[in-house]
Parts: C-alpha cells; structure tokens; sequence
C-alpha cells in the first residue's frame, strides 16, 4: 500500500510540474509576442516621424521661400532637416515649383 502511493504522489509531482513548465512557456510566450508587437508599433511610429518631418521641412521651406526646394539636401542644409540615411530611403519628386512634391520615406531593409 505505501509503495502504491509513493508512486502515485510521484505522478501527481510530475503532472504538477509539467503543467508549471507549460504554463511558464505560454508566458514567455505571451511576452516574446509583446515584446515584438510593442517594437514594430515603435519602428511604424519612427517611419511616420521621420515622414512628417520631412513633410514640415517642405512646407517651411515653401512658405518662408515661395518656392518648393530641389531636392532633400537643401532642407538638410537650409532647414535643419535630419534623417538617418542608413536607416531610411526618401523618395522625394517635384514636379512643378508651386505643386507640394510627393514624399515617401520607407524603411531600408538591410
């Protein structure tokens, strides 16, 4: 009698600590799923920054000026327009002096 229930307390511990490891991974689990949806909500948040930025640097550029610059240099220049280049491309076209260019700015994939 005693050894029967030495091994069924044996299979109760086991359960038990099968069932806290898999508890325990859905958490880490849970918290890697977090942690990456909270990091690519930032990098969304960067990219729409940096566009804005960019954006209000043209505006600017236009209203002090009366005319929409060439290129993204001359707002780096005249402007104080920073970008990290590594880290985003820009698409910048104008087609005409008094219509707003179009900007995109994309993250680079490296």
């Amino acid at each position: 009698m005693i050894i029967f229930m030495n091994i069924k307390k044996r299979k109760s511990n086991i359960s038990a600590a099968v069932a806290m490891l898999l508890v325990f991974a859905v958490f880490v689990g849970f918290v890697f799923v977090m942690l990456n949806n909270a990091s690519k909500t930032s990098s969304e948040e960067a990219l729409r920054a940096a566009e804005a930025s960019v954006v209000r640097a043209v505006v600017s550029c236009y209203a002090f000026e009366g005319f929409y610059p060439d290129n993204i240099d001359y707002l780096v220049e005249h402007y104080n327009l920073v970008i990290d280049r590594d880290k985003y491309l820009i698409y910048y076209g104008k087609s005409a002096e008094n219509i707003m260019p179009n900007v995109i700015v994309t993250e680079r994939v490296l």
